[in-house]
C-alpha cells in the first residue's frame, strides 16, 4: 500500500492507504440487493471470489509548490492489532513517505510530509475505520493528537448525534471526544472553506452529519467523498445503500446530487473505499448510464 498523486490546479492529492478491510458477501452490506442484481457488476465491482473488499485510507492536499496549509481528510482505522491482513493500520509510515514538495520560489517549503506537517484534518464522517488515527497513545498513559499541530474538523450533527449516550461507541470516545479537551476540535455547520480553495460540504444520510471536501483550483475541481459510495457499482446503482447507512434516503439524495454535479462539471472524484489503483475517477455517461472511469 502506497500513495497516489493527482493534480487539481495549484494543488496535488495523495491517497494516504492505511490497511485493506474485511472481505464480506455483499449480501451481508446490500441486503436488499439480489444476487441478479450484483450479475451485470460481479466482474468489476467484487473481487475473483465474489467478496466486497474495501481499502481503508486517507487522503492529503497540499499546494504543489509547497505554499500554506496541508489538509488531511479522514485518519483511517488506526493502530490495529486486527485479526487479519497486516498487523497494525500503514496510515503513518504511508504518509512519510511522501516526497517533499517542490521549493518555492522564495525558497520556502512545507513538506506536508509526517504528522508535525499536517495543518488540518477533516473527519468525513465519525465512524471507526475513518477516525481511528485521530489520536495515539501519549507518554502519560492517556492519548494526545496524533498530528500536534491540526485543527481537527467534525461535523457538529454528527458530534451531536454520536454524543448522546443511546449512540455512543468506543471508536468515537476514544479518537473523536477527547479532541475537544485537547482544543483542537472545531465543530462544522454546514459549508465551511477551510483553505482558500478547499471546502467540507454537507453530504448526511450515511451518518447526521457526512460531509464531502471539495477542491477547486485554475478551473479544476476534485471531490473526496468519504463514504458517499462504498463500492463502485453505486456509480450505476444510486439506490442502492449498505447497512452502514444511517438513513438510506438521504445518502440516496446525496449520492445522487454530487455524482450527477461530478459526472455534468467532470469532476474527479476521489473515493474512501475503492480498491487502491481505481480509487480516483470521473464519471462519464456511457449508453446512458454514469460510468466509472479509474484515472
Amino acid at each position: 500500500m502506497g500513495s497516489v498523486q493527482i493534480t487539481v490546479g495549484e494543488f496535488e492529492i495523495f491517497v494516504i492507504d492505511d490497511h485493506i478491510g474485511l472481505q464480506r458477501d455483499p449480501a451481508d452490506v446490500f441486503v436488499n440487493v439480489s444476487s441478479a442484481e450484483w450479475e451485470p457488476h460481479r466482474e468489476y465491482a467484487l473481487n475473483e471470489y465474489g467478496k466486497w473488499e474495501s481499502q481503508w485510507r486517507g487522503h492529503l492536499i497540499r499546494r504543489a509548490d509547497g505554499i500554506g496549509d496541508t489538509v488531511l481528510v479522514d485518519t483511517g482505522m488506526g493502530t490495529g492489532p486486527y485479526d487479519h491482513g497486516p498487523a497494525s493500520g500503514e496510515l503513518l509510515r504511508n504518509l512519510a513517505e511522501i516526497k517533499p514538495s517542490i521549493e518555492s520560489l522564495s525558497g520556502s517549503v512545507r513538506s506536508g510530509l509526517g504528522v508535525s506537517g499536517i495543518d488540518n484534518v477533516v473527519i468525513t464522517h465519525c465512524h471507526g475505520d475513518h477516525i481511528g488515527w485521530n489520536l495515539s497513545d501519549a507518554d502519560n498513559g492517556g492519548y494526545s493528537p496524533t498530528f500536534p499541530y491540526a485543527t481537527y474538523y467534525v461535523a457538529a450533527r454528527d458530534w451531536e448525534y454520536y454524543s448522546k449516550p443511546e449512540n455512543a461507541n468506543d471508536a468515537f470516545d476514544q479518537q473523536v471526544s477527547p479532541l475537544r479537551d485537547h482544543g483542537v476540535l472545531r465543530l462544522v455547520n454546514g459549508t465551511l472553506e477551510i483553505v482558500d480553495g478547499i471546502t467540507i460540504v454537507p453530504t448526511n444520510g450515511h451518518t447526521p452529519g457526512h460531509q464531502c471536501v471539495l477542491v477547486r483550483s485554475r478551473g479544476e475541481t476534485a471531490v473526496i467523498t468519504g463514504d458517499l459510495f462504498h463500492n463502485v457499482a453505486q456509480i450505476v446503482e444510486q439506490h442502492w445503500c449498505p447497512v452502514f447507512d444511517w438513513r438510506t434516503d438521504l445518502s440516496i439524495a446525496s449520492r445522487r446530487w454530487l455524482l450527477w454535479r461530478a459526472m455534468v462539471e467532470e469532476w474527479i472524484v476521489a473515493s474512501g473505499h475503492l480498491p487502491t489503483g481505481m480509487s480516483i475517477g470521473k464519471i462519464a455517461e456511457i449508453d446512458g448510464k454514469p460510468t466509472w472511469q479509474p484515472q
